[in-house]
C-alpha cells in the first residue's frame, strides 16, 4: 500500500492512497462477511448462506458499496499511527477503483499545525509617554465644573457663560418665511467653539424675547437668512472650587485643596493615556510577532472566529436577530483578514503559555480585584471567587503575561508628546 500525504493551503493536508487488489482482498472479505450476517437467501436461514454464494450474488457490489468505508478505516489508522490531531470532518475527493487491479482514493483534511514560536526577542517597538500639561487638567476641571453647575432664569446673554433657547426659521432672500425650514426651542451653549462665527455674532448680549435676522450660508455656499427668536436665557452658574465639589467629583474624601484636587485629576487623566499607551504597545506587539513567526491559521479556527463575529453584531439589534438583507457571506470575506490574524495569535499565545509555564496565580487575582473593587463598590474579597469562576478573566490574565513577557524582551524606543488643551479631541481619536 502506497500513502502519501501532501500539504495544502495552511495546515490542510492530503492523504493519496493506492492499494492492490492483493491489499484489498482482506478488507473485501470482511465486508463479505458483514453483509452475510444479515443476508436472507432462501433455503438458507439469515446469515447462515454459504460465503461462497453470497460472493457469487453479490460480491461484485459489495467490492464497490465497501469502497468508502475502507478509505475510512485506512486514513483513520493513518492518522492513529502517525498522531495526528485532526481538526475537521475529513472529506474524500476521489475515489477510483480497478476491479480485480488496484484501488486508489484522495482524503483531505486539516490537522493542528506544529507550532514553533522561536522569535520573541528583541522585537522593535515604539511606546508613547504622554505628558499632560497644565491647560490639559484646566480644561477638564473646567468641565467637571460645567457638568456640575446649575442655570439661573436671566434677561440678557452677557458674555459666553450662558444657555440660550431658540426658535430657528429660514427666510429667502426677500425676508419671507419659507414653510417647512424652523426648529423649535434649540438650546444654545454660547461658549460652544463649534457654533458657525455669524451665529456667535448674532447671539451676543442677545434678549429674552428678541428676534434678530442673521445672515449665513446655506449647504451649498449660497447666502440666506435665518430668523432666530430667542426664547429664554440662562445664565451658568459654575460650582466653587471647594470640598464640596472636589468629593462630587472624585468620590474622595481627603480632598481638601484645590491643589490636590488638580493633581488627582492630572493623575487620572496619566492614567487614562497610559492606558492608551499600554494598549498600542500590546497591539504592535501582538502584530509583530504574528509578522516575525510564520504561523498557520486553521480553517476551522478562521471560521470558528467569523461565527463569533457574527454573534457579537447580533447584539446590537433588537433580540438579536439579524436584518432580512444581512448577507452572512459577504460579512465574512470582509472579516476574513480579522479573523485569521485573531487565529495565529491564539496560536501563539498558547504556545507561549506551554513553552514557558505561563500560569495564573492568586496573586494576579487579588491585583485585578483590589483595582476593581472601588469602581464595582464590591468587596476585593467577593471579586476575587467571581474571577476565580470566571474563564475570561482567566484568560485576560494569561493574554497580559504573554504580552509582559514579549514586550520585557522588546527593543523600545519611548517618545514624549506633551497633551495639551487643544491635544484631546485628535488624541482620544487615534
Amino acid at each position: 500500500m502506497d500513502l502519501t500525504l501532501n500539504d495544502l493551503e495552511n495546515s490542510k493536508k492530503e492523504l493519496v492512497a493506492e492499494l492492490s487488489y492483493e491489499e484489498l482482498t482482506p478488507h473485501f472479505e470482511k465486508a463479505i462477511e458483514k453483509y452475510r450476517k444479515k443476508a436472507s437467501i432462501p433455503g438458507f436461514r439469515k446469515g447462515k448462506a454459504p460465503l461462497n454464494m453470497i460472493k457469487k450474488l453479490y460480491g461484485e457490489g459489495i467490492e464497490y458499496s465497501s469502497l468508502e468505508d475502507i478509505a475510512n478505516e485506512i486514513f483513520v489508522n493513518y492518522l492513529v499511527e502517525n498522531k495526528l490531531d485532526l481538526l475537521s470532518k475529513a472529506a474524500i475527493t476521489d475515489l477510483d477503483y480497478k476491479p480485480k487491479e488496484k484501488f486508489s482514493f484522495k482524503v483531505e483534511f486539516e490537522i493542528m499545525p506544529e507550532i514553533k514560536v522561536d522569535n520573541y526577542k528583541g522585537l522593535e517597538l515604539k511606546k508613547t509617554k504622554y505628558i499632560i500639561d497644565d491647560s490639559r487638567v484646566d480644561d477638564e476641571i473646567q468641565y467637571h465644573r460645567f457638568r456640575h453647575a446649575t442655570n439661573e432664569i436671566d434677561g440678557v446673554a452677557l458674555d459666553d457663560n450662558y444657555i440660550v433657547t431658540v426658535d430657528l426659521q429660514n427666510l429667502d432672500e426677500a425676508g419671507n418665511i419659507i414653510i417647512g425650514q424652523s426648529q423649535k426651542d434649540l438650546k444654545v451653549y454660547l461658549g460652544n467653539p463649534q457654533i458657525f462665527p455669524e451665529f456667535k455674532e448674532g447671539f451676543k448680549g442677545i434678549k429674552e424675547g428678541e428676534v434678530r435676522i442673521i445672515d449665513s450660508k446655506n449647504a451649498e455656499g449660497g447666502p440666506k437668512k435665518v430668523q432666530i427668536t430667542c426664547t429664554k436665557v440662562e445664565k451658568i452658574v459654575l460650582p466653587e472650587m471647594n470640598e464640596e465639589f472636589f468629593r462630587k467629583v472624585t468620590n474622595k474624601e481627603e480632598i481638601k485643596t484645590e491643589e490636590d484636587f488638580k493633581q488627582e485629576i492630572k493623575n487620572e487623566i496619566q492614567k487614562i493615556y497610559d492606558g492608551v499607551s499600554d494598549r498600542k504597545i500590546d497591539t504592535d506587539a501582538i502584530s509583530e510577532m504574528i509578522k516575525t513567526n510564520d504561523i498557520p491559521a486553521p480553517e476551522r479556527y478562521v471560521q470558528v472566529i467569523l461565527n463569533g463575529m457574527i454573534e457579537e453584531y447580533k447584539h446590537q439589534y433588537p433580540k438579536q436577530q439579524l436584518p432580512k438583507d444581512f448577507d452572512e457571506e459577504e460579512f465574512k470575506r470582509e472579516r476574513r483578514v480579522d479573523a485569521i490574524l485573531q487565529a495565529k495569535w491564539y496560536l501563539i499565545r498558547e504556545k507561549m503559555i506551554e513553552d514557558h509555564n505561563i500560569k495564573v496565580e492568586e496573586e494576579d487575582y487579588t491585583k485585578i480585584a483590589e483595582e476593581n473593587a472601588s469602581r464595582y463598590n464590591i468587596p476585593a474579597e467577593k471579586l476575587i471567587e467571581a474571577y476565580k469562576d470566571n474563564e475570561d478573566v482567566k484568560m485576560k490574565i494569561l493574554n497580559d503575561k504573554v504580552l509582559d513577557l514579549i514586550i520585557s524582551n522588546a527593543s523600545i524606543e519611548e517618545k514624549e508628546e506633551v497633551l495639551k488643551k487643544e491635544d484631546q479631541q485628535g488624541t482620544e481619536s487615534d
